[in-house]
């Protein structure tokens, strides 16, 4: 029932409207005006003041039947870098940009079916479950829009965001993440008139960072030493050193041992500087980023998800996975939400494609789980 030569416009209409996180009120400004339009209720929260972006989590209202329960559908507004003046190319079977710019089917292509299906519903006025979604902002930044939506504004118990690969793929559970920093603060000295009174606080690092596993350590724990910052000049033995990381682990035991780990060894490195000179120090500093999600196979969400792919004679399975979207704070906020793939491939680069088959496929799934009544 969906129009799919609207869906794909939609879609070419959104990624051409440039929305780098935190700068997403153009893109909440067209929506709103689909909205007005279709003549629905909606509420934008005041996440902006803790976000930093230049709008709030839009939240839209479109009811039916209150007998069936209430929904969530959720997508994100913002994209990555480089995301300015995105110019989509349709091809036979998929829709990628001009080569220099990512397409951003991250997430508008979510954004396009979730506008898609209100425009359907609204115009065929076709018997549906009660709908709430949830637009946010600053996904790509540490899910910022969700982690400070405003969930009063919320009824559902379940829901669905729209960000991920295929629709062959639903995602029910996937792991917790903490960022951390190492900071090693040296003695800065002069490289080449007295040295013997500087501590490299490069040197340091690197000792600290030869002690950490990275990668896969584990079946669902993965650790990653992102970057790191240090030193002012070369002829200057470096004060200070930054190092950032992250972990993720589908098991909260798993991060916490190999965490303190990391800081028994920081330790042990400190004390043995520390003899040279008492103003030698490292800072350990960690924050959570996002807890887990674990939704049973058994949820209704899910039943209904893959009772209604099966319509359309698809297969959708559940799956875990390693990464993080808004579900996790949904989830953290008592809405046991799952993640469905849209269709797009190679996000975050400037190859990313939106596969045109995937794309309409998770838009009937989606259509056909909410007229299910």
């Amino acid at each position: 029932m969906i129009n799919k030569k609207r869906l794909v416009n939609t879609f070419k209409d959104l990624v051409k409207i440039d929305s780098i996180s935190r700068d997403e009120k153009k893109v909440a400004d067209y929506i709103i005006k689909k909205l007005k339009k279709l003549k629905l209720k909606y509420k934008i929260d005041n996440s902006n003041k803790k976000t930093g972006s230049n709008t709030g989590n839009i939240i839209v209202y479109k009811n039916y039947n209150s007998k069936q329960g209430v929904y969530l559908l959720s997508s994100h507004m913002d994209t990555v870098v480089p995301g300015i003046n995105i110019k989509p190319i349709t091809k036979k079977k998929y829709i990628t940009s001009a080569g220099n710019t990512i397409l951003g089917a991250d997430d508008k292509s979510g954004l396009a079916i979730i506008i898609e299906l209100l425009e359907t519903l609204v115009e065929k006025k076709i018997p549906h479950l009660n709908i709430e979604v949830a637009i946010t902002t600053c996904e790509e930044i540490g899910l910022l829009g969700a982690k400070f939506l405003d969930y009063k504004l919320l009824k559902s118990k379940s829901g669905i965001v729209l960000d991920s690969t295929s629709p062959d793929r639903l995602v029910i559970k996937g792991p917790s993440s903490d960022y951390f920093s190492i900071e090693v603060n040296g003695i800065e000295a002069h490289s080449g008139i007295n040295p013997e009174k500087g501590i490299s606080s490069i040197k340091v690092a690197a000792e600290i960072i030869n002690k950490i596993n990275i990668g896969r350590l584990s079946k669902g724990t993965t650790l990653n030493i992102g970057k790191i910052d240090g030193g002012s000049a070369i002829n200057i033995v470096p004060g200070k050193t930054t190092i950032l990381s992250e972990i993720r682990s589908h098991d909260e035991s798993k991060i916490k041992k190999i965490l303190d780990k990391i800081k028994k060894d920081i330790l042990k490195i400190e004390h043995k500087y520390k003899k040279t000179n008492k103003k030698f120090s490292i800072k350990f500093k960690k924050n959570r980023i996002y807890d887990s999600i674990n939704i049973s196979k058994n949820e209704q969400v899910v039943k209904r998800i893959l009772k209604a792919s099966k319509k359309i004679n698809y297969l959708t399975s559940t799956v875990e996975t390693g990464g993080g979207a808004d579900a996790n704070f949904f989830v953290k906020n008592g809405i046991k939400t799952v993640n469905l793939g849209t269709g797009m491939r190679e996000f975050h680069t400037i190859n990313e494609k939106l596969i045109l088959d995937e794309f309409f496929t998770s838009a009937e799934i989606i259509y056909n789980f909410f007229t299910d009544v």
